[in-house]
């Protein structure tokens, strides 16, 4: 992504959010501006020694559009009942992210009666690109880039999972993919076509597949004769299997 300074965008996105959901509230802030879309948010663009509430009237007049980050919260706040109370009457559009599966009552539940709501979880990062698309397309922004195509920058892909520690949510860790091991025998050696014939005589063409399987998941040569020997179905060809077996690998049993 090509550098531009946020400073330079004309949008204006006014977070409206619940102090107790702040570090939420301060990483949706850095993914919007990472799309140089320009945020206003009290706790960072309140000027020390101003009147709070006369800042965000002000704050809220010259916005373009309202994020408001629903949570259990926000839904309890009288403030920000006010804040979207403002907004509406002067027709500011507004996005609803629910932070949490919580439904809206009492007044918010008629102000948010109109409005699809985007859900950032279960997939946060996907939650977030999703908002950057919805408020380009509210306010007719038009994107440098479409959201979903562009790599983000490190600290601000790290964004998904400070909200997920904030949230109290965070995702599990990526499975490791398990290391191969290699085969104890190649599947082009003299042992292995050996280990092969020997079992053939007994279950078949079939015996290849299983010498393969054997091959890949023992731990020792042992274990891998044990396997093969496994598929031999009497007693008396399964002792002659495995002593013949061991003798071609040297394997002394255990």
């Amino acid at each position: 992504m090509s550098e531009r300074p946020v400073s330079e965008v004309t949008s204006h996105i006014f977070i409206c959010y619940s102090s107790k959901d702040e570090a939420i509230a301060r990483g949706v802030v850095d993914f919007l501006e990472a799309y140089w879309l320009k945020c206003w948010i009290s706790a960072r663009d309140v000027p020390p020694g101003q009147n709070y509430q006369e800042t965000i009237v002000h704050a809220l007049e010259r916005a373009q559009g309202i994020v408001f980050l629903f949570s259990e919260h926000s839904s309890q706040s009288g403030e920000i009942k006010k804040e979207l109370s403002i907004g509406g009457s002067i027709n500011i559009p507004v996005v609803p992210v629910r932070l949490s599966p919580i439904t809206p009552t009492g007044a918010l539940r008629y102000e948010l009666a109109t409005r699809q709501w985007i859900d950032i979880f279960p997939d946060r990062e996907r939650a977030l690109r999703k908002l950057v698309e919805t408020i380009q397309e509210v306010l007719a922004v038009a994107p440098a880039t479409a959201a979903h195509d562009v790599p983000l920058p490190e600290p601000v892909a790290r964004t998904a999972a400070v909200i997920s520690r904030a949230l109290g949510t965070a995702p599990p860790p990526a499975k490791r993919k398990p290391r191969t091991r290699a085969p104890l025998v190649a599947a082009d050696s003299q042992e292995f076509e050996a280990m092969r014939a020997l079992l053939a005589r007994h279950i078949g063409p079939i015996a290849k597949i299983f010498v393969q399987k054997a091959a890949t998941e023992a731990r020792s040569l042992e274990e891998f004769c044990e396997r093969l020997a496994a598929h031999v179905s009497t007693p008396t060809d399964r002792t002659a299997f495995l002593q013949a077996a061991r003798a071609r690998l040297a394997v002394k049993s255990s």
